[in-house]
């Protein structure tokens, strides 16, 4: 202990208490002598005045006996320990005061040590009880402070799961909840496209979103009645609060909507329950506060919806017609993403026409099963590594749990774009393979005369669609090609001193003014020019 503990004595014999007093050195055992009385009544006047944790007295004393002191002393100061110095003929004394609370006696003559050893044996007791009040405090402390998180424990208990009044109202005394036990009403706000916009923003300033909106909230509502708030997941919050006559739940939540959007650089959805009568209906106020804003996944955001003045909804699992699933197949395997891209938009607005709109967990599990079949048209044509980046964005698809319509919809598209991107690689690799393997043929054949079906045959391809394939490829016809590669081995056969008439005859030119007129028109020189200029050089 770092406090000196204190002590004083009482004695009507002078030399007893000076003895007591300054004899012993009990600064060296951590105590610190406060005074010193003669009688009990001043005794207890010093005991008043210096609170002191130990005292020793004797029994018998003028104007005010040790057990009467005593019986006063520890009404006022019931943890003050009193040692009581006593002879051999007031033993049943000192028993009596032991029975009143007294914490020990000394038989006299009094021996220093065993003073002493009381007097310490005091200490640790005192010491032993003020480790156990300050850790009575720290834990009021840490309960004090962890009161918040008790409260928001408690109310996501009574959020998802159903309960008697009884097990409801039996924590809400003890965690001091600042709301009436009687009408409650229950509303989410959800941060509207959260992900999208903090991605790439540090942890700090992500929380300071969080905060400036809860904060918001709060100080909304609180302008109008007793709420509670707390966070229920990355982006939405829930907010448990006692409704007003003066006010409806319809125009807080849009105060809360338009104090956001003016008071922050963002915008929240609000979903409303009914109101109801007590604590254990909560639970079924958040579940109506949630089908609520599910409706949010139409609309995009920014806007309250409330349980009574939603639509009916379509239970019934939306279906796709056969044939355009037919056509969605042929664009993903021949990697044409434009025309995927848009029988994926015909298909959810099939889904949406009609008068009544499908639940959203029921547009989810559509878009769900169309994300499927794109991933197994994929799989057919792709290896399993090909297949990785396609297996996330599906499978972030698949766990989507806050999402809006726009949302699915261009995530199953970035599912179209990652596939049909990879097919088209794919095509482009086999077209170059097909192109160069006709390519190597024309250079060891440069100077056959076949024909750009006949060049198709080697690759098994048709002659458009091989004709096609070499422009897309090269740049150039197959005739252009075969004509500037015959041209460029003519300019080396003319450089190694060859005749034209050769030159022509070797390349399968009959004509030779044929072949002069294609060099010209290749080079901008007639074979002889470029002859003779090379050969100058040289």
């Amino acid at each position: 202990m770092t406090e000196a503990i204190r002590m004083c004595v009482i004695d009507d014999i002078k030399t007893v208490v000076e003895g007591i007093a300054t004899q012993i050195d009990w600064e060296a055992y951590g105590i610190r002598i406060t005074g010193t009385a003669s009688n009990g009544q001043k005794g207890l006047e010093l005991i008043d005045e210096t609170e002191p944790h130990i005292v020793l007295t004797d029994i018998r004393m003028p104007r005010l006996s040790g057990l009467e002191m005593t019986k006063q002393v520890l009404q006022k100061h019931p943890r003050t320990k009193i040692v009581f110095m006593s002879g051999y003929t007031d033993f049943q004394y000192a028993q009596q005061a032991v029975q009143l609370g007294a914490f020990d006696y000394i038989v006299k003559p009094i021996n220093p040590k065993k003073m002493i050893d009381v007097v310490l044996k005091a200490r640790h007791a005192i010491e032993e009880e003020m480790g156990e009040t300050q850790r009575y405090h720290e834990m009021e402390r840490k309960l004090r402070e962890s009161l918040p998180y008790l409260r928001q424990e408690y109310f996501q208990l009574l959020l998802q799961f159903r309960t008697t009044p009884e097990q409801a109202a039996r924590r809400w005394d003890f965690l001091n909840i600042g709301l009436s036990r009687e009408r409650f009403a229950v509303m989410l706000a959800e941060i509207d496209q959260f992900m999208e916009q903090t991605d790439m923003l540090p942890v700090q300033e992500v929380e300071l979103i969080r905060f400036t909106v809860h904060n918001i909230l709060e100080e909304t509502l609180g302008r109008h009645t007793q709420a509670f708030v707390f966070r229920d997941n990355t982006n939405r919050f829930v907010a448990i609060f006692n409704p007003t006559d003066s006010f409806g739940l319809e125009a807080i939540a849009e105060q809360c909507r338009e104090n956001v959007a003016k008071f922050s650089r963002y915008t929240v959805s609000l979903g409303l329950g009914e109101e109801v009568a007590a604590i254990h209906q909560i639970s079924h106020a958040y579940a109506q506060a949630l089908a609520a804003l599910s409706y949010s996944f139409y609309t995009g955001g920014n806007t309250v919806y409330s349980f009574p003045n939603k639509s009916p909804m379509q239970e019934e699992l939306p279906r796709y017609s056969p044939e355009k699933e037919k056509e969605l197949f042929y664009c993903l395997r021949s990697g044409n993403l434009v025309k995927a891209c848009a029988i994926v938009d015909e298909l959810f607005e099939e889904t949406l026409t009609g008068g009544t709109p499908p639940a959203p967990q029921t547009v989810k599990g559509y878009g769900d099963d169309v994300a499927f079949l794109i991933k197994r048209v994929f799989s057919e044509k792709l290896t399993d590594e090909e297949m990785k980046a396609i297996e996330r964005e599906w499978q972030s698809i698949k766990n989507l749990t806050s999402f809006k319509l726009t949302e699915l919809r261009t995530n199953i598209k970035e599912l179209c774009r990652i596939g049909c991107e990879r097919i088209q690689k794919r095509q482009t690799e086999e077209a170059n393979q097909v192109v160069e393997q006709v390519i190597a043929y024309i250079r060891q054949h440069v100077d056959s005369d076949m024909t750009v079906n006949d060049y198709a045959k080697l690759v098994y391809l048709s002659g458009s669609y091989f004709a096609n394939l070499f422009k897309k490829v090269t740049g150039m016809t197959v005739v252009q090609f075969v004509t500037s590669e015959r041209m460029e081995r003519a300019k080396v056969m003319l450089v190694e001193g060859k005749q034209v008439q050769d030159i022509a005859q070797s390349l399968g030119y009959e004509d030779r003014p044929h072949f002069s007129e294609l060099f010209k028109k290749h080079t901008g020189m007639t074979p002889s020019e470029f002859k003779q200029l090379y050969s100058g050089k040289e």
